[in-house]
């Protein structure tokens, strides 16, 4: 599978590997087997010289230690609909990574996304809709 996924990358149009990482919330995929096959993908996308998309969800610290250790964040990482905290945000951007942020910023009790849109700069911030999934208010549960 690896190798069609890095023949399909080699195509003009392809600007990135993604969406990779880890989701810890269902586990419908042993831990051990998601981080393989991060690291795999990761290691793809600097062979290839392409920047990552990184989805995480639940998995903060492991996904941090991991793009640290297979030096990831030299091609360029974006954390996709991140959800973490402001601190960590900042280890990102310090690393040179872009957050994203999607339509749980609307929701009033979504502090801690607030708190990492008011404590980024602006330059490491990207609004997405990640549709037909994280709608904002009103449009919530909604596609």
């Amino acid at each position: 599978m690896l190798n069609l996924i890095r023949e399909l990358a080699k195509k003009d149009k392809v600007k990135a590997i993604g969406e990779i990482g880890l989701d810890y919330h269902y586990d419908f995929s042993p831990r051990d087997i998601q981080k393989k096959w991060f690291r795999e993908q990761i290691r793809l996308a600097k062979e290839l010289n392409l920047p990552i998309i990184v989805h995480c969800r639940e998995a903060n610290n492991d996904v941090m230690n991991i793009l640290k250790e297979e030096k990831a964040f030299e091609n360029g990482v974006l954390m996709h609909c991140y959800s973490g905290s402001l601190e960590m945000a900042k280890e990102y951007v310090r690393r040179g990574a872009y957050i994203s942020i999607a339509g749980p910023v609307t929701f009033t009790n979504a502090r801690k996304t607030h708190e990492v849109v008011a404590g980024i700069p602006l330059d490491y911030l990207m609004i997405e809709t990640d549709s037909p999934y994280l709608t904002p208010h009103p449009f919530r549960g909604k596609r």
